[in-house]
């Protein structure tokens, strides 16, 4: 049988973020695997020109990023302070890919990633990270709706 000793848990500090972490931990513990949890922020230089200009975006940028770092601290704290095999990756880049590039890079065998349930229009406008991730990986990935699972306890 397959032994997983990393898994790769993408966040975006959202409600369903918060559910995917306290998920993962458990089943983490369970394995004694141990936790890579992961932001990745959309870099925003493919918008150069089109919606500011370059400086104004490095200084979004920068301040986004520095938003992730406090989140992500915060996150460790609340959900991790128990839990020594935590490793936090916080990177910017096109969001499904980097996070596939941080699986393979860090051996991941597992990612564990949420899903937020969009439908119709918002789905085809912001698409689906976590579709991407799913179509894309090599590595074994488990999909959680945390709405979806409420309703089934």
């Amino acid at each position: 049988m397959l032994k997983i000793n990393k898994i790769l848990v993408p966040i975006d500090f959202s409600e369903v973020s918060h559910f995917i972490v306290k998920w993962a931990k458990d089943f983490a513990q369970k394995l004694e695997a141990e936790v890579l949890l992961t932001f990745v922020l959309e870099d925003l230089s493919s918008q150069e020109g089109v919606y500011a200009n370059v400086e104004t975006l490095k200084e979004l940028q920068e301040i986004l990023m520095n938003g992730a770092k406090q989140s992500m601290e915060e996150f460790v704290k609340k959900y991790f302070s128990d839990f020594p095999k935590i490793k936090t990756i916080i990177e910017k880049g096109d969001i499904a890919e980097k996070i596939i590039e941080i699986g393979r890079k860090e051996k991941a065998d597992l990612i564990v990633i949420g899903t937020h349930g969009r439908k119709g229009l918002d789905k085809i406008l912001f698409g689906s990270v976590a579709e991407r991730v799913i179509q894309l990986s090599p590595i074994p990935v488990v999909s959680l709706n945390p709405y979806r699972m409420e309703k089934n306890l």
